[in-house]
């Protein structure tokens, strides 16, 4: 049960804006982001779309969202879809040799 506490108060507290030096702009706390990344939901998710993330990527200057093509929704990348590994493993290897 603590385990589902602790991502309650995850989820509730964890706000990027709050970050030293930022006095709760998300903007530009996401726009200060350098690093590469590619967001990855499932396209399935019902418990964070991928329409969830579009809002960060557009603040982020080096990302993208990819949507992981799955029926799978939040389990998508879980590693028991062999389809889903792929994709997953194919943006890493791309990310990382970026």
């Amino acid at each position: 049960a603590n385990d589902l506490l602790a991502m309650l108060w995850t989820w509730q507290n964890a706000d990027i804006g709050g970050t030293p030096g930022f006095d709760g702009d998300i903007d530009a706390a996401l726009g200060a982001i350098e690093a590469k990344a590619i967001v990855m939901p499932s396209q399935t998710d019902l418990y964070f779309p991928p329409e969830d993330n579009e809002y960060e990527v557009s603040h982020m200057p080096n990302a993208e969202l990819r949507p992981i093509p799955s029926i799978w929704g939040h389990f998508a990348g879980s590693g028991r879809n062999p389809e889903d590994v792929r994709f997953i493993d194919e943006a890493l290897r791309e990310l990382l040799a970026s």
